[in-house]
């Protein structure tokens, strides 16, 4: 018999040797502190021993102290699916102690009753296929916590940046407009009717010349435009609900 709280068998799940029908009940009782919740997926999940402790002691040390700041009221156990996937993925970031934090917060969001109804299962499989550059340019530039150290080229950037397009976190977006741009368009408005007929030529003249350098600016904002001046990366809608489940200061 597996020495282990809980553990998979042929029979099915057994929790300190009795088989159980259900996993849910069992979960509920012995997950009272983020240490047993760790525990019982570790198990589920069969990483090796000590495997959290030593390798992945960033991820631990990281949910535990977010799990305490949690108001016990609120304190929930995160979904099999999800806490599965978490351990899974985090264990190849073995050596990447920021993508561990990553995958810490987006444990304590499914660990909190308030959020953890807007943390997808396909968060973990996002934060797996980020490099540690592509963690340190989504939270410096698009999220709201304190900034992470990072020392890149601009080569290195622009592949960062092109990692979170193809995840779907980021997209390029046409730039609104500000008043003193849009005015740019507009032309003279100063013209009234001729009081003269020798008036007429001069203000055909002025139409003219204004229309001219309204063409002008048409096409030198489209120039703009084809240079990506006049486009910006934003958050996509999926990558705003990643953002406020993974990238929370804990």
């Amino acid at each position: 018999m597996s020495d282990k709280e809980i553990s998979i068998s042929s029979d099915g799940f057994v929790l300190k040797g009795d088989v159980v029908d259900a996993v849910t009940a069992p979960i509920t009782t012995i997950c009272k502190t983020a240490d047993n919740i760790l525990q019982v997926v570790d198990n589920l999940v069969g990483l090796p021993t000590d495997f959290l402790n030593f390798h992945l002691k960033t991820f631990r040390e990281s949910y535990k102290d977010g799990y305490d700041k949690i108001p016990p009221k609120r304190r929930t156990e995160p979904t099999l699916r999800l806490g599965c996937n978490v351990l899974k993925n985090v264990s190849y970031a073995a050596e990447e102690p920021e993508i561990q934090k990553l995958f810490a917060r987006l444990l304590l969001s499914a660990s909190d009753s308030e959020l953890a109804d807007d943390v997808h299962p396909s968060y973990a499989s996002i934060i797996s296929d980020m490099t540690v550059i592509d963690a340190k340019v989504l939270v410096n530039e698009f999220c709201n916590i304190p900034p992470i150290e990072i020392d890149v080229d601009c080569t290195q950037l622009e592949k960062a940046r092109s990692s979170l397009i193809r995840l779907g976190l980021i997209a390029w977006k046409d730039r609104d407009y500000s008043e003193d741009e849009l005015s740019k368009f507009v032309g003279y408005g100063g013209y009234s009717a001729p009081e003269h007929l020798e008036d007429i030529p001069s203000l055909l003249v002025d139409v003219i010349n204004d229309l001219q350098q309204l063409k002008n600016t048409v096409i030198e904002d489209k120039r703009e435009a084809n240079s990506f001046n006049r486009v910006d990366l934003v958050l996509t809608k999926y990558g705003e609900d990643f953002v406020n489940t993974v990238c929370r200061d804990i």
